[in-house]
């Protein structure tokens, strides 16, 4: 009995919708995150305030970093010396010449010992060692200064797309935990409808199609053009809806994402 409700109440509900000539939905925007640092530490500048528009890459808050910059400094100072390799090579460079030519008098006269020449020869493979020893550790140095950039990059909370500021949980000098959001960004110049569409109409969708929407704005209703992003391609088995999504400009920001919608179809 409660199932036969069930599905007659839910046929009256697509009864309604498919009448009306639209099907329901939810706005949201096209793109919206809660985010915060990797690391733990304490706030030393925040860059916005709530409302302000920031662009992908903006600074947002940054941490106190006295200790970070000062072992990038150390780091650049040690990766950028190359007084260790330089020096190295030429004395490489200067046994290497001495072993090729006490060789070339050893293989044309007899002024020379193969004693000497092994020497010689040992003393320039030491050398040679001592070269490739330097540029290892030349490499370290190099793979230290990168990693305390990155530490450093750390510090700072960076926006991750084009956005407004929603919100700030956190103020100056106080402290945040490692991946605890402390701002909140959203894109509301483009939005997404998300709606729920009865199987058999959805089929006739493309994604890329053009279709128009009905949407609850600013104490009015708005009529728009979105696009078809997405069609799921799989039909729930209880309801045998099809997932529909349509993104639609909003730079007027008539429309507040999270107010219904729909979708109007022929």
């Amino acid at each position: 009995m409660r199932n036969h409700i069930t599905a007659t109440l839910f046929l009256f509900s697509w009864v309604a919708v498919a009448t009306a000539g639209g099907y329901d939905g939810i706005t949201e925007p096209i793109e919206q995150a809660k985010i915060g640092f990797t690391i733990p530490g304490k706030i030393d500048s925040i860059w916005v305030k709530e409302g302000d528009m920031v662009h992908k890459g903006d600074t947002l808050i940054n941490l106190v970093k006295t200790e970070d910059e000062l072992r990038v400094r150390v780091t650049k100072i040690a990766a950028e010396d190359v007084s260790e390799i330089a020096s190295a090579k030429a004395k490489m460079d200067t046994y290497e010449k001495d072993y090729k030519a006490i060789k070339k008098l050893f293989e044309t006269s007899s002024s020379v010992s193969e004693e000497q020449v092994w020497e010689k020869e040992l003393s320039y493979n030491v050398a040679k060692a001592e070269w490739e020893a330097a540029k290892a550790h030349k490499s370290k140095d190099s793979l230290e200064y990168s990693l305390a950039q990155a530490q450093l990059e750390k510090q700072y909370l960076i926006s991750p797309f084009d956005g407004e500021i929603v919100s700030i949980t956190k103020n100056k000098s106080e402290s945040v935990e490692a991946l605890a959001p402390v701002l909140e960004i959203a894109n509301v110049r483009t939005c997404r409808l998300t709606a729920y569409i009865i199987a058999n109409k959805a089929k006739s969708l493309k994604v890329g199609q053009q279709v128009k929407l009905q949407l609850n704005g600013n104490q009015k209703v708005s009529v728009k053009k979105g696009k078809i992003e997405f069609i799921s391609p799989l039909v729930d088995k209880a309801s045998m809806l099809r997932t529909v999504k349509v993104i639609f400009d909003n730079k007027d920001k008539s429309i507040e994402p999270g107010v219904t919608g729909k979708i109007l179809l022929q």
